[in-house]
């Protein structure tokens, strides 16, 4: 009878980052930014406090990690899901179609708890702003992937997939305040046709 092989100590470290940073994202999600310390997060991970703060030393470092971790969990989640399109010319509006319905859902809300919080807090706008930095090539190349050769090679591309960016996220607030979901869908919709239009501009 083998023996279960254990977990080195660098499995062990990623288990615990990613049980801090899941209680932070369900905190940000159920109590928003104020709600969310370092004491909610710890007692949702399940771990002492000197295991959080081994690893993130402090509430900005823990929230940063967390947008990462959303962003990482927005873009595997699109690349899966953009694997079942086929590359064609309705491929641009499917990919809207997915990208509106990420930003409308969890993921997107607890990212948008931060970028708010992040007005107010000069560190965390400051940590934050690092971070986009950082994250920007690895989001042109899921968009590209999501939205298809055909589409990402216009040359139009960068410039309507960045308004299209900026639209769903002013899109994604507008919704919090608006009950009617047909009529938003309606706007989304409308998008697509003028998405289809910029890809054609010289």
């Amino acid at each position: 009878m083998s023996l279960p092989l254990r977990r080195t100590q660098e499995e062990r470290s990623a288990g615990t980052r990613a049980r801090l940073l899941d209680a932070t994202v369900n905190c940000l999600l159920d109590l928003g930014y104020h709600g969310t310390t370092t004491a909610a997060v710890q007692e949702r991970a399940g771990l002492s406090r000197g295991a959080l703060m081994h690893h993130y030393a402090s509430k900005t470092d823990l929230l940063v990690a967390a947008g990462r971790h959303l962003a990482d969990q927005r873009g595997a989640n699109l690349r899966a899901r953009a694997a079942g399109l086929a590359d064609d010319e309705d491929r641009p509006a499917q990919a809207i179609d997915l990208l509106w319905d990420t930003m409308s859902g969890p993921l997107f809300t607890a990212t948008l708890e931060l970028w708010a919080a992040s007005r107010t807090d000069a560190e965390l706008r400051r940590a934050l702003l690092e971070s986009e930095r950082g994250l920007r090539a690895h989001l042109d190349h899921v968009m590209a992937e999501l939205f298809g050769a055909r589409a990402s090679s216009e040359p139009a591309f960068a410039g309507a997939m960045e308004m299209t960016l900026q639209f769903l996220r002013g899109a994604a607030l507008t919704s919090i305040l608006r009950e009617s979901r047909g009529r938003q869908q309606a706007v989304i919709d409308g998008w697509k046709k003028l998405f289809s239009h910029m890809l054609e501009e010289p």
